[in-house]
């Protein structure tokens, strides 16, 4: 059955061991209820920014076998300069019971070794150039995997049902693209206007039957699948080749890292 309880707390009356409980208790209860099959991923937040040689991560959530990690504070780690690519994550500690209670913790770290999704989730990656700034905001949709000092979000697992989805991020600039274009059809409408509803929220079935849809050659696997095929379906409506021209008139190499 059915049922809500709220304990009242009245003056003169015991505080029972009981009434503490159903307060701790149901704000876990009801996240766990309402993200029950959901991937391992980014859950919400998390948002990146680079400034004055430092990476600032802020508060968000993730979903790691189950169980939600909160980080309430902003988060901020030197970024040096290495003309490598380097990948940001959270490495999940093995969870320890101390004082009644069991804690799980994943630390953030910056090293140049890619993810074990057995105890790592990525946050984002990046290859940093002698002298230039981080990226962190986009010109276009090919923009997004731009080789060098631009930070890159697509093999970040965003946690949607069943199958990790693409960041918010890059599905919002697809869907302002795509509303753009004068020659897209009712689909391309809908999907465009959902992306933005839902504030870049998209489960990856969704994504992936979107992209199935409107191209033969279907999404390949995962979010680089994901990425490419969302990226065939503007090319086919702007006839554009992967190499960007920049504000300043450069070329700008398209490389997915």
């Amino acid at each position: 059955m059915f049922y809500y309880e709220v304990p009242q707390f009245e003056k003169k009356r015991l505080l029972r061991t009981e009434m503490l409980e159903q307060i701790r208790d149901f704000p876990r209860d009801y996240l766990e209820i309402l993200y029950a099959g959901y991937s391992d991923g980014v859950l919400h937040g998390c948002a990146l920014r680079w400034t004055e040689n430092r990476l600032v991560i802020g508060p968000g959530i993730l979903r790691y076998h189950k169980h939600l990690y909160l980080m309430k504070e902003t988060f901020e780690m030197k970024c040096e300069n290495q003309d490598k690519i380097r990948y940001l994550k959270a490495q999940f500690q093995t969870p320890v019971k101390e004082n009644g209670s069991l804690t799980g913790k994943a630390v953030i770290c910056l090293d140049n070794v890619a993810p074990d999704p057995a105890y790592e989730i990525e946050l984002c990656r990046f290859r940093l150039q002698e002298g230039a700034r981080l990226r962190y905001m986009y010109e276009n949709f090919a923009d997004c995997i731009t080789e060098f000092d631009t930070i890159h979000l697509v093999h970040v697992p965003w946690a949607s049902p069943e199958k990790p989805s693409l960041h918010p991020i890059i599905l919002k600039q697809f869907a302002v693209e795509l509303l753009k274009k004068r020659d897209k059809d009712p689909l391309d409408n809908s999907f465009a206007i959902d992306i933005l509803a839902n504030n870049g929220i998209m489960a990856e079935d969704a994504v992936r039957m979107y992209i199935d849809t409107r191209i033969e050659n279907k999404a390949g696997k995962g979010n680089e699948g994901l990425y490419h095929g969302l990226m065939e379906i503007l090319k086919n409506r702007r006839g554009e080749s992967s190499v960007q021209k920049s504000v300043d008139g450069t070329q700008r190499q398209i490389v997915l890292l």
